[in-house]
């Protein structure tokens, strides 16, 4: 009997792990969430707020050299021969709507759950870190909403105007034709870029928890290919992966010295391997 007790409360604090877990997971995300939907549904404001800054954002980046928004998009404009294939826009367009969609939800909860099962007692520090993100984002978004390159309008690039195609929420098909949208999202969003954020700190817990060299390889590579999946389906400029990079780097910080504050034990790199999962 006392075998059978023992074996459903360990079935018990399994389940209840796991709950908890999935309740974590949806208070990290609550922040984004919930500006998309408000804005999005309620209160889509701050259009010709957001061009403007979008505009001058793109005339920074051209007066410093390095507004390449336009040349890689236009780079994967054409059709590639690659050996014996044939790579043609749609094909590229498809490859990285997948990248900006399934990789920031699918990656993301991949390496939470990963860490979770794996490394838990990283994962405070990870969960931490995502909610400040979010919130940080949340109020530059609040306070200097960017309109994201597909909806800047034409943006002057090499002497003449450029206006980037949209990829993720205006699919096209092979003729050419806009067959989709979306509204339900808060559209002036583009700085600081959530996607380059989660990106980065999906990339650097892999980097620094991962055994593998492969993964380590990958978690090295993810954020650049999420760099280049958000400029291509023209949903973000450059700056708005540095304005990412200093989000994360603050809610790092902020959750480093939270966790310092609690004094509830040692950090998790200064922790036995064995403690709490490795």
């Amino acid at each position: 009997m006392s075998v059978i007790v023992a074996q459903a409360r360990r079935r018990n604090s399994y389940l209840t792990g796991w709950v908890s877990f999935a309740i974590q997971v949806c208070i990290a995300i609550s922040f984004e969430v919930a500006d998309d939907l408000g804005r999005g549904h309620f209160a889509q404001h701050g259009t010709l707020q957001g061009i403007g800054n979008a505009r001058q954002l793109a005339t920074f980046e051209a007066s410093h050299g390095f507004f390449v928004e336009p040349a890689w998009q236009t780079f994967f404009l054409h059709t590639r021969h690659i050996f014996v294939l044939t790579v043609s826009w749609i094909d590229i367009a498809h490859l990285m709507d997948f990248i900006y969609i399934a990789g920031h939800v699918g990656v993301t909860l991949g390496v939470a759950i990963w860490v979770y099962a794996m490394h838990r007692r990283w994962f405070i520090l990870l969960r931490n870190t995502v909610i400040l993100t979010n919130a940080f984002a949340l109020i530059m978004y609040e306070n200097f909403p960017v309109a994201p390159p597909r909806l800047a309008g034409h943006l002057d690039w090499d002497g003449r105007p450029f206006h980037f195609q949209d990829t993720v929420f205006g699919v096209m098909n092979s003729s050419g034709h806009i067959i989709g949208s979306q509204t339900g999202f808060n559209e002036f969003s583009a700085m600081p870029s959530v996607h380059i954020a989660w990106a980065m700190i999906a990339g650097c817990t892999i980097v620094l928890l991962a055994r593998s060299i492969w993964l380590r390889m990958f978690g090295a590579v993810y954020p650049f290919l999420m760099l280049i999946a958000v400029v291509v389906t023209g949903n973000h400029y450059l700056l708005d992966a540095v304005g990412s990079l200093a989000v994360v780097i603050a809610a790092a910080l902020v959750a480093i010295a939270w966790e310092r504050y609690k004094r509830v034990g040692p950090l998790p790199w200064k922790r036995p391997a064995a403690a709490l999962g490795s």
